[in-house]
Formats: C-alpha cells, structure tokens, sequence
C-alpha cells in the first residue's frame, strides 16, 4: 500500500490498482487502418494553415522586437 499525502489530504492507494505504461500507450496492440479517416478535411486544412500563419506572425513580431530593442540599446550605451 502506498500512502501520499498531497495538500493536506491522505492518498492512499494500493500498487495492484495502478495501470499499466503499456496499457496507457496501446503497446502491443495492432492499429485499425480499416477506422482511419479515408477523405481529407478541407475546412480543416484551411483552419490548421491560418493558425500557423498566426503564430507565424506571432513568432515574427517577437523576433522584430527584440532586434530593434537591442538597436535601441546599443544606440543608447553608444550615445553615453
């Protein structure tokens, strides 16, 4: 038997009741192609392709910022 205590609260939990790793992630198991999506989703597509532009955007406008903050701090210590 295990015994935790978490935030005050006893836990207590016996080792045989625990899963399995192989049993969480399917090992062993042979997948089922037959239940596969056989067609595309287009909406889907075109929805996955605007979130990437988004944080594509996002990731640049990170990268634009610090380039200039860095310009503007090595005009500053310059100027001193």
């Amino acid at each position: 038997m295990v015994k935790l205590i978490l935030r005050g609260k006893r836990v207590s939990k016996k080792i045989s009741q625990t899963y399995n790793d192989d049993d969480q992630h399917h090992v062993g198991k042979p997948l089922d192609f037959l239940n596969l999506k056989k067609r595309l989703d287009l909406n889907d597509l075109l929805r996955r392709a605007k979130d990437e532009e988004k944080s594509e955007k996002k990731f640049n406008l990170l990268i634009y910022s610090c380039a200039v903050s860095v310009a503007v701090v090595f005009l500053l210590i310059m100027s001193i």
